[in-house]
């Protein structure tokens, strides 16, 4: 499908992870809420954050998604919040402020980008910026969420054929079960993908009627991350040591 290809560099060298997604809504807050949550029970420290996000400029939304990593995880380090209408609002300094934010992380840290790994987060003076750009800017590695759902390969494989063509440093994937799904091929699929890219398989988080990020239910989030992923790369990427 595509040459197996990673870029030359020390991940334990990382104090961050940037959790992207193959499509918006795919399960990027749960992904984060859980990982931070199963290893600061280990005992590792590690905070999930989301700083930016998408929004009109007149909205009751807020920022929830931060409030459910939050209420999950209580932070350790203050965190600063801020939002744009759509990419073409960003500016230079609001990109600079972004990786600001980031680069004051006393822990490591989870951080959620907006959208998918492909969107843009800053199109400006015909400067288009995205997912893998921001990482690049932050010297972290990314790992890749999607949607458990028929037609994994559909899905999954142009992501990471995109995130190939961009020399990106990826972790690996995984899966979040939002809804009950029936995906007969999904087996099949996964083996297929794991023979055809050397971004990595991690597991997958199942679903759970007691998980809400919009309701701020975190339910046995933690549980189904500890059975579901392979919890190591993520340790290493973040630069963990082994608690005492």
């Amino acid at each position: 499908m595509w040459p197996d290809r990673q870029p030359d560099r020390n991940l334990l060298d990382a104090r961050g992870l940037l959790v992207t997604g193959t499509h918006a809504q795919c399960g990027k807050t749960v992904v984060c809420a859980g990982l931070a949550g199963v290893l600061n029970d280990l005992g590792f420290t590690a905070q999930a954050i989301k700083p930016f996000s998408f929004q009109p400029e007149v909205t009751i939304r807020g920022g929830y998604e931060q409030a459910f990593l939050d209420r999950l995880n209580p932070p350790r380090q203050a965190l600063d919040l801020f939002s744009k209408p759509s990419p073409l609002k960003m500016s230079k300094q609001d990109w600079q402020q972004l990786q600001e934010i980031c680069r004051k992380r006393i822990y490591p840290y989870l951080l959620e980008s907006p959208g998918s790994v492909a969107s843009p987060i800053r199109f400006v003076e015909n400067e288009l910026s995205d997912s893998v750009d921001l990482a690049k800017a932050l010297e972290i590695p990314m790992l890749l969420v999607t949607q458990k759902k028929p037609d994994l390969i559909g899905t999954l494989a142009p992501m990471l054929a995109y995130l190939w063509s961009k020399d990106a440093t990826v972790v690996g994937w995984l899966a979040v079960e939002s809804q009950p799904t029936h995906a007969p091929d999904w087996d099949e699929e996964v083996f297929f993908l794991r023979g055809h890219s050397d971004i990595p398989y991690l597991g997958e988080i199942a679903y759970s009627p007691s998980i809400s990020v919009e309701a701020l239910q975190q339910g046995n989030l933690l549980r189904n991350t500890e059975l579901g992923v392979d919890l190591l790369p993520i340790q290493q990427a973040l630069n963990l040591l082994v608690p005492y």
